[in-house]
């Protein structure tokens, strides 16, 4: 049963969990977990999976001890470091800025009550490329006598912010050209690089799906002018910082308007006929 533990977070326990989780390598770890409490009748202790089977997935792994009603992180794997871009190794979960640390602490001390395993999606501003994160919450005592408990933690990225961008960029009504400028005031905007050209550019431009003929903006403006023939119908004006040129498309008689904007060392070329 999925359960709304804040604003950013959900979590589901139990079976369900198999249904829900995308990440082959979650459900493999939530697998082993399940394995080790069958054969040992009882939660997994800590040596069991921390200290044996779970040694060569460590650097993916974070592991969490129980201090009251709160937490401390022991481990950090660099794996994990290197996503998130932030080191959370000896820091307590209620001292982490951001409106999810209680969520969390409500769901890690719950899957210790009843020593059950929870799945979490949730979203984080800590990772600069991934937009939202699955996670396997794991808990394991120091002995038998459970005196001592933590939680073994992995995490995988759900979006890459870089794939949504693309995908909205693909899919734009507006024909969109990505340039980069180079380095050094003597380089003009003729110099800059061409980076991406989405679906509906090309389609404008009569460039093939899976090649583009041009890597400079000069390339761009001598296939504007050589090849697809546009003729340009005034003079360029500027406002708010843009460009805008108007051309003609003699050959399906229309007029095509071209705006150019500069973002940061960035350079964005948008047509709308």
């Amino acid at each position: 049963m999925a359960r709304l533990g804040g604003s950013e977070v959900q979590a589901w326990e139990g079976t369900a969990v198999f249904s829900v989780c995308r990440s082959l390598f979650l459900r493999s770890r939530l697998e082993n977990w399940v394995k080790a409490t069958r054969s040992a009748g009882a939660a997994p202790l800590l040596k069991e999976l921390y200290g044996f089977e779970e040694e060569a997935r460590l650097d993916d792994a974070m592991l969490l001890l129980q201090q009251g009603d709160d937490f401390i992180y022991v481990h950090q794997g660099t794996n994990s470091v290197h996503e998130y871009g932030k080191v959370f190794r000896g820091v307590l979960l209620s001292s982490i800025v951001g409106n999810m640390g209680l969520s969390f602490r409500r769901l890690y001390n719950a899957a210790l009550a009843d020593m059950r395993p929870r799945y979490i999606q949730f979203r984080t501003d800590f990772s600069a490329r991934h937009v939202r994160w699955e996670r396997v919450v794991l808990p394991l005592v120091s002995d038998e006598q459970q005196t001592t408990k933590f939680l073994l933690l992995y995490s995988e990225p759900l979006d890459d912010k870089l794939e949504i961008l693309q995908a909205a960029f693909d899919k734009s009504s507006i024909g969109m050209v990505a340039a980069t400028k180079m380095i050094g005031e003597d380089k003009a905007l003729e110099d800059a690089s061409i980076l991406l050209v989405n679906n509906r550019a090309r389609s404008m431009l009569g460039m093939d799906e899976d090649f583009v003929p041009v890597s400079t903006v000069r390339d761009l403006r001598a296939w504007i002018q050589n090849v697809k023939k546009w003729e340009q119908i005034d003079e360029p004006k500027t406002t708010l910082g843009k460009t805008i040129i108007g051309f003609r498309d003699k050959e399906k008689a229309k007029n095509i308007t071209a705006v150019i904007e500069p973002i940061e060392h960035f350079v964005i070329f948008h047509f709308l006929d």
